[in-house]
């Protein structure tokens, strides 16, 4: 179900955002319901000692989610530091894998997000540093747009310094050091920059990655999204979406502050130790399913569609 409200006056609000191509209405989704397919398909000459995770989107007070089905062995972690929850199938027999969930979504104004900040979001991750030239562009922001809360300062130096462009190789890491030397990238690069800018004022900021859902009755979903959130004592979480804010300059306002709701969350943080821990090094992020035999990663495809 989605609730169409018109537009008024003088403000123009996406549909939709995504790191994938995405069409955008001049209509204002208030809320959206759907159900999501993750799919993924396991190599049929896969080591009988195969562990398959999947991320697990849980609500979180923008959305909501119940689990329609999942696949025979699936197990569900308890949360980790920063609320995820993944699934798992051990000794993994099947050649697909099915999890299906019912998401409904609201437009996020900040303030929703039910989780309190805690140390990770002031400490760096392995791409996203504190400190560096990443801090020093924060306190040039702050003292150029003097007229604008901090956040809001560095938001307009990430859309001045960045442009979305998927052009070569090398983007799409979510690295600050990538996004500071070249200046361009996909909406990983843009938030690992915010969010180093961020913390480096000591602004707790947060990352989330999960799925644009298109317009339409169901289709599939073709790419991943990301985005970040910053605390205000005041507000709580406020979100923010910088890459679709320079890919679509007339939602600039909307986009410091608000989310809209075609989209589902799926899982949060960088540098990830799964549940049953995997062998191999922490997960940059993880949105798309991973598997481990035998201590060694093996390429799993994951393929996500939906349903309203």
């Amino acid at each position: 179900m989605r609730v169409i409200l018109p537009l008024t006056c003088g403000l123009i609000l996406a549909l939709i955002s995504a790191c994938s191509s995405a069409s955008t209405t001049e209509e204002f989704v208030a809320d959206d319901t759907f159900v999501l397919r993750y799919q993924v398909d396991v190599p049929p000459d896969a080591s009988p000692q195969l562990i398959v995770w999947a991320p697990v989107p849980v609500s979180d007070g923008v959305q909501a989610i119940s689990l329609l089905s999942s696949p025979s062995g699936s197990s569900i972690s308890a949360p980790d530091s920063f609320g995820n929850q993944f699934a798992s199938v051990t000794n993994c027999q099947a050649e697909t894998l099915v999890w299906e969930y019912q998401i409904s979504r609201k437009i996020d104004n900040g303030g929703l997000l039910t989780s309190p900040p805690s140390p990770d979001f002031l400490a760096p991750n392995r791409l996203v540093p504190v400190g560096g030239e990443a801090a020093k562009r924060a306190a040039l922001a702050v003292a150029r747009f003097a007229d604008a809360t901090p956040t809001r300062a560095l938001y307009n130096r990430v859309l001045e310094d960045m442009r979305y462009d998927k052009s070569g190789s090398g983007w799409g890491t979510g690295s600050t050091d990538w996004a500071c030397e070249e200046g361009y990238g996909n909406c990983t690069d843009f938030h690992a920059l915010f969010i180093s800018m961020a913390r480096s004022l000591k602004i707790p900021a947060r990352f989330t990655i999960g799925f644009p859902i298109p317009s339409g009755d169901s289709g599939e979903v073709k790419g991943y999204h990301c985005w970040a959130h910053f605390w205000d004592k005041e507000k709580g979480w406020v979100p923010v979406d910088i890459s679709e804010a320079d890919k679509h300059p007339e939602k600039t306002e909307f986009f410091f502050g608000s989310l809209d709701a075609s989209r589902v969350s799926f899982s949060y943080g960088r540098d990830l130790v799964l549940t049953p821990a995997q062998q191999g090094p922490p997960l940059n992020y993880f949105v798309k399913a991973y598997a481990e035999a035998n201590g060694q990663p093996v390429k799993v495809a994951t393929k996500v569609s939906f349903k309203r």
